[in-house]
Formats: structure tokens, sequence, C-alpha cells
């Protein structure tokens, strides 16, 4: 989401009735930073975890950075091949970028989801520039009412 806001819809979740449908595995979430879900499938907003939560899944993801890495990379490869010249070498190029990154020790510390969580851990929005509510901090907004662990209805 490089320079954008996170809005607080339901990506990368899809949407069947109405609700939010959990991702197939945990390596989807690796690259957004507002969003967290558990071993039961339940969905969470990572600024309505506590600190000792974020820590936890910090702790989960860093200790599988080599199994999610082969993971990303294998999927990579088994994805359907898209049509066209351009198509195919911006997906081409998209492929080689995402190898390289998890070929590199540390790689998944820099990931959106990461980034966000350590934010959370020193008790900061997971988003640089949003406030605990998932809006943009304006000068035009009143944030006072705002507070981490906070549920969005």
């Amino acid at each position: 989401m490089d320079g954008e806001y996170p809005s607080l819809s339901d990506w990368p979740f899809d949407i069947v009735d109405g609700r939010r449908q959990p991702v197939d595995h945990w390596t989807d979430l690796l690259f957004q930073g507002t969003w967290w879900q558990d071993a039961d499938r339940s969905i969470h907003r990572l600024d309505q975890l506590d600190e000792m939560r974020c820590s936890q899944i910090y702790g989960f993801v860093a200790g599988l950075e080599e199994q999610a890495g082969t993971l990303l990379a294998w999927t990579t490869t088994l994805g359907p091949m898209p049509s066209g010249d351009v198509a195919f070498d911006a997906y081409d190029r998209g492929q080689s970028e995402l190898l390289s990154m998890v070929g590199e020790r540390g790689w998944i510390q820099r990931t959106e989801l990461m980034v966000a969580l350590q934010r959370r851990m020193r008790r900061m929005p997971a988003i640089e520039g949003t406030c605990f509510c998932g809006y943009p901090v304006i000068e035009e907004w009143d944030h006072s009412a705002c507070r981490a662990g906070m549920e969005i209805a």
C-alpha cells in the first residue's frame, strides 16, 4: 500500500453474505498491515490486539520465515500465466522480485505485516499516519477519543 492510507475495507478477505471469509493461509496476510487471522480462522484488526498478542504473532511469523518463503516461491510458480506480452512481462518481473526477496535472510521483517506488528508492540497504531480508529491523522479530525484496542463497528 505504498503511500496510500489503508481503508477499513475487508481486503484481503473475500466477502460472502456480508461477512469476511478467512484466507487460505496466514502468508496471504504478509503484504498488508491491518489484519491478522488466528488459528481458529477468526479475523482481527491489528489495532484491536494488545501488545502482548502482537508480540506473539510476530514471534510466530518470524520463526516461520524459511517455510513462508518456500511456500510463496512455490505458489508463484504454480499460478496461471497471464496472456499477452505486457501482462507476462509484468508478471515475470513481479515473480522475479518476490523470488529475490524471499531468498534474502530477514526478508520477512520487512513485510507490511511485520512492520505493523512492530509498531503495535511499541504501542503505536499499526499503520504510520493513521490513528487507532483506522483513519488518517489530519489536523481537521479529532482523534482524542481513539485508543488502542478500540473496536470499529
